[in-house]
């Protein structure tokens, strides 16, 4: 989705800053719990961190105390203990990062001089100084896994407190994280250690550099986090502000606390204002805040609106959210870009703030759904984005259209302006190339793809159309139900697609879905349905040599006229790869139809239909309803037999339309 929207994410920039900055009101101590209830996750990953940030040259120095533990039942951990150094995938252009995207991100080049790195200063176990010990396991010379040497084994159950202390340049933001101007997005900044995955006694670590097209995997635990800061910035932060105090040299230090969390993000900036509302869900409300710049504050109203009912929504599909705030940041124009589109838990950033989004264009509140609703996919289950991208991506993506289309109607969930109206899903699959044209199956690691389009037409789109096509096939409210269930199961436990599938045949009755998920998960291309042909003649009686000998006859057309009843022909072909069940329209010259339905996973790739009718045959349709979205190409999926001189008159008149509208809209 962030590849595709990049037309829309770039702005160009507009106003600028209100004067010199002025000294911000001590914001109020939020009086809230971290999260309700009980604790929702294992806790795994405890972090405490102090962080002093340097506007001026954007630097911060901090100091981090993680407690990990090495959980019961699990094997003993050996050797050394790995952290992701994400910020060093900015420091030169021999990180895996720079390697792989080229130094761009989304339309959005790095600036070639503003580098981002990390430096540790100090790493302790104990009393024991290891800062000259460590290792980076690269490949290469690439920086952002260290692995730091343990002297003793962690055994099961058994916990472990590193201490480290840790100089960062942030970079001028082009790829989620980094400034711009006075505005500071600071995310993936801490050494973040990494999660044991496998079997219980087999486990392994998930600690891979920082690849172009991956994003972020790591336990759940609390966070309890001091920010210092200049007084005249604004900050916002994953989690709930439990202290906030002056420190009498034009600098604050605020105190952030956050549970059951895999990450904490935040950020500051000196023009930022806020604007806040309440979604209702089960458990009690949550406070929705909206950090924009002045100039965007119509934008930011539609964000809200889209936040709160995002929250809304995704509460009542799949699991109540558990945090008391969902924090929105609104970047402001020369940062959208880089630092638009993102997830955080309680904490993301969106996008689309452009004068052709007009109201009715509802791509800014698509990004603000999309985004808000990792904090489920991403935020709540937290699968191995690098490995599985597609468990929090294109999984997120099929929900998103449930939610606007529960917001703006079916037609005009993604676009409902003018008199023309798009529904997401069909958008964005007809921008997309053909799923035969993208080599690589969904289930492909996230490097694995050669680049972001590959990446996000399988990961993205791909999934999304797959999940649409398998809820049209065993049904929609069986289906979701089925992944309502899924959630309340995985919540908090890391799943993977085999959990996934498992748990969806589990509350389907025990169907098997292997033929779809085989396919369409882990092989290439989709269906690739098409009307290879279609005829029909008029009826009538054997004609030729009849009989022998003397009672050999020759019957001619004269003797066989034609009758009223026509016998009809029509061949239907898939060369996909997804033997997807499909229902064939057939019209008549009546004005009546008849639909076919070809469940050919034991047909092969071939379906004819042989009838009579008393009227002829003028139109052959495949699947009119539109239900199979992983066909490759549905131009193809329909026939006329006759022509018709009306498209051609609405295809002018269409023409004619949008040539006005965009005179209207640039004011040509």
């Amino acid at each position: 989705m962030r590849a595709l929207l990049a037309t829309a994410v770039v702005i160009a920039a507009c106003g600028g800053s209100d004067g010199p900055p002025r000294t911000r009101p001590l914001p109020s101590i939020d009086k809230q719990p971290a999260v309700r209830g009980a604790p929702r996750s294992p806790r795994l990953a405890n972090y405490r961190l102090h962080a002093k940030l340097d506007t001026a040259n954007h630097k911060i120095v901090a100091t981090e105390t993680l407690t990990w533990t090495n959980p019961t039942g699990a094997s003993r951990v050996e050797g050394y203990l790995p952290f992701h150094l994400y910020m060093n995938a900015f420091k030169n252009e021999s990180s895996v990062f720079m390697q792989e995207s080229g130094g761009e991100m989304r339309g959005v080049r790095a600036s070639g001089t503003g580098w981002g790195w990390i430096d540790l200063t100090s790493v302790k176990i104990g009393d024991a100084e290891l800062v000259h010990k460590l290792t980076f396991p690269g490949p290469g010379t690439d920086q952002t896994v260290v692995d730091v040497p343990l002297d003793q084994p962690i055994e099961p159950g058994q916990t472990i407190t590193v201490e480290l202390a840790f100089d960062e340049q942030l970079p001028e933001v082009f790829a989620r994280t980094g400034y711009k101007g006075t505005f500071h997005m600071i995310g993936q900044w801490f050494p973040k250690i990494g999660v044991r995955t496998g079997e219980p006694g087999a486990e392994t670590w998930a600690c891979d550099p920082f690849h172009a097209w991956s994003e972020f995997f790591a336990d759940f635990g609390v966070y309890d986090v001091e920010l210092v800061v200049p007084d005249s910035f604004v900050v916002a932060a994953t989690g709930v502000l439990v202290g906030a105090k002056d420190n009498g040299d034009h600098t604050r230090t605020l105190g952030y606390h956050a549970e059951d969390v895999h990450d904490f993000a935040w950020m500051a900036d000196p023009e930022m204002e806020v604007m806040t509302g309440t979604a209702k869900v089960e458990g009690g409300d949550v406070e929705v805040r909206v950090y924009y710049r002045p100039e965007q504050e119509a934008f930011a109203r539609r964000h809200l609106y889209a936040g709160i009912a995002a929250i809304e929504q995704f509460s009542a599909m799949y699991l109540p959210y558990p945090w008391p705030i969902m924090s929105i940041i609104d970047p402001p124009p020369d940062a959208a870009g880089g630092a638009g589109g993102m997830e955080y838990p309680t904490l993301v950033t969106t996008a689309a703030d452009h004068a052709i989004a007009r109201p009715g264009i509802h791509v800014p509140e698509y990004v603000t759904i999309h985004e808000v609703g990792h904090n489920w996919f991403q935020g709540m289950l937290a699968s191995n984005e690098g490995r599985e991208a597609w468990l929090d991506e294109g999984v997120n993506e099929y929900a998103d259209a449930i939610v606007l289309a529960k917001l703006y109607g079916e037609r005009g969930s993604l676009i409902d302006w003018m008199g023309w109206t798009a529904e997401d899903t069909h958008a964005l699959r007809a921008a997309a190339a053909p799923m035969g044209e993208v080599p690589s199956p969904i289930g492909t690691v996230s490097w694995g793809f050669v680049d972001a389009d590959a990446y996000g037409e399988a990961t993205y789109l791909k999934t999304q159309a797959a999940l649409r096509t398998l809820e049209m096939i065993v049904g929609r409210d069986p289906f979701r139900a089925a992944m309502r269930q899924y959630v309340h199961d995985f919540a908090f436990k890391h799943p993977t697609g085999r959990d996934f599938f498992a748990s969806l045949q589990a509350s389907l009755g025990g169907q098997d879905l292997s033929w779809f998920v085989q396919p369409a998960f882990y092989g290439i291309g989709g269906s690739q349905l098409s009307v290879r042909s279609a005829e029909c003649t008029p009826k009538h009686d054997p004609r030729g040599v009849i009989g022998d000998g003397k009672q050999r006859k020759i019957i001619t057309p004269e003797l066989a006229p034609d009758g009223e009843a026509w016998a009809c022909s029509v061949i239907i072909s898939d060369t996909g790869t997804v033997p997807v069940p499909v229902d064939i329209e057939l019209r008549f010259a009546d004005g009546t139809s008849q639909t076919e339905r070809w469940d050919h996973r034991d047909n092969g790739h071939w379906f004819p239909i042989r009838f009579e009718r008393s009227s002829p045959l003028t139109e052959v349709e495949i699947d009119p309803k539109d239900e199979v979205l992983i066909d490759d190409d549905p131009v193809d999926n329909h026939l006329r037999l006759e022509p018709d001189p009306s498209a051609s008159t609405r295809a002018g008149a269409r023409a004619a339309f949008w040539t006005e509208t965009a005179m209207q809209v640039f004011g040509l």
